[in-house]
């Protein structure tokens, strides 16, 4: 009986590790791989969030129910049209990561043109890069989770972060060039 549970645990655990590295291994695929000096000359990025709207659609059981209800509908059409989704909801994910590494970048370029200025910033970039990984990160799992048929994906927290963003650097007058003048 020991053996066995401790077979079990071996496999949970080594399952459980396993997970643990796809999730890592698919969040670094979202960091900013832009180059430092790309990064640094760009102006305060234009970014709308009406791009991404899209993705709120994506995993919606409609056109999954409605595909099932046709003659000739296969389990595998349905796994397939749910794949294909994946493939591009991680394809905006990525999209969503660029532009809030950018804008995170142009936020960091204001508080240090302007540090006793935008001081109040400092803290809100910190508690906003950990908040956006973290919820990154609970979208990953979703995603795994869908794979195998549970849970559902929902990236409304990831968009309000960066539409959060978005707004407090163009409440900062839109850059370090307005903040000179």
């Amino acid at each position: 009986m020991v053996a066995w549970m401790m077979a079990a645990s071996a496999v949970t655990g080594s399952g459980a590790l396993s997970l643990g590295v796809l999730l890592a291994r698919r969040l670094l695929q979202y960091r900013d791989s832009r180059s430092a000096e790309e990064s640094a000359s760009e102006a305060v990025p234009k970014i709308t969030m009406e791009r991404y709207r899209p993705m709120a659609r994506l995993f919606d059981d409609q056109d999954l129910q409605f595909l099932a209800s046709r003659p000739g509908y296969r389990r595998e059409m349905g796994a397939r049209l749910r794949r294909s989704r994946r493939r591009v909801f991680r394809m905006y994910l990525a999209e969503l990561s660029s532009d809030f590494h950018r804008l995170h970048a142009a936020a960091r370029r204001i508080v240090a043109d302007a540090p006793e200025q935008h001081a109040d910033m400092v803290g809100m970039l910190m508690h906003q890069e950990v908040t956006f990984w973290r919820v990154l990160f609970g979208i990953e799992v979703r995603l795994a989770l869908d794979w195998a048929g549970l849970g559902s994906v929902d990236a409304r927290g990831l968009l309000e972060i960066v539409e959060q963003l978005r707004r407090a650097v163009a409440a900062t007058q839109l850059g370090p060039q307005s903040l000179m003048a």
